[in-house]
């Protein structure tokens, strides 16, 4: 059975980028937890969402999607990502997606969720005010 990969770390932020110092090592920029934009809609402009996984086995389908807390619409969802995991389970796995022009048609509280073969694995919240 091709169990969905544990997730140890799910940061929601700005943007990202990788650490000089290589391995799983990225610098975050603008961690989000909260979004004051003067009017609705918002277009954010970027949304970055990384992820460290373990267990992982075999190959599977990663998205991230927005969805409102509230109504339980979908906002916006990544494409889907395949995702192949190497021969150690026990191995840290990052997996980054950056979604760009996304849209937030009211403010409320926001479900930013990671997918993986169609379940639902985790989630963090973002608050529109």
């Amino acid at each position: 059975m091709n169990l969905p990969p544990i997730v140890r770390n799910m940061i929601v932020c700005n943007d990202w980028r990788p650490d000089p110092a290589g391995g799983l090592l990225v610098n975050v920029m603008g961690l989000l937890t909260n979004l004051r934009p003067a009017t609705y809609p918002l277009r954010h402009p970027e949304l970055c969402v990384l992820l460290a996984v373990v267990g992982g086995r075999g190959e599977g389908t990663a998205q991230v999607v927005c969805e409102n807390d509230d109504t339980g619409r979908q906002a916006f969802a990544s494409n889907p990502h395949r995702i192949t995991f190497g021969s150690d389970p026990l191995e840290v796995v990052g997996i980054p997606f950056r979604l760009r022009a996304c849209p937030f048609p009211t403010p409320g509280l926001y479900s930013i969720q990671f997918w993986y073969n169609g379940r639902r694995i985790e989630h963090r919240l973002l608050n529109l005010r």
